[in-house]
């Protein structure tokens, strides 16, 4: 039988985000012009916690980075990691039931 651990670490194995970064130096702040891809606001999950946020698509030195944007204050509440591709970066928000803004 798994530790509870050992649990967390197999399910986020593959998890390469940073996590929580409202309140710290090191919150992003994406230009306008280099968001690729918008979500509908997007209520309490499981994994942001966080109601009334978008995931946001960024294109950040020939990568793309996954935020999750506060509709409130319009700050970064979460950050998902980079994806090398937008067609990645629009898979994992698919996963994550994330759907585009049109």
């Amino acid at each position: 039988m798994k530790t509870f651990k050992e649990h967390l670490i197999e399910k986020y194995k593959d998890y390469d985000g940073k996590g929580w970064v409202l309140g710290t130096k090191e919150e992003p702040k994406p230009k306008d012009k280099d968001i690729v891809w918008i979500s509908k606001v997007h209520h309490y999950d499981d994994t942001v916690r966080s109601d009334d946020t978008r995931l946001i698509i960024v294109k950040n030195k020939g990568k793309f980075s996954m935020y999750a944007k506060s509709d409130k204050s319009g700050k970064i509440v979460f950050d998902f990691g980079d994806k090398p591709t937008l067609d990645d970066a629009k898979k994992f928000a698919s996963i994550r039931k994330w759907q585009e803004k049109k």
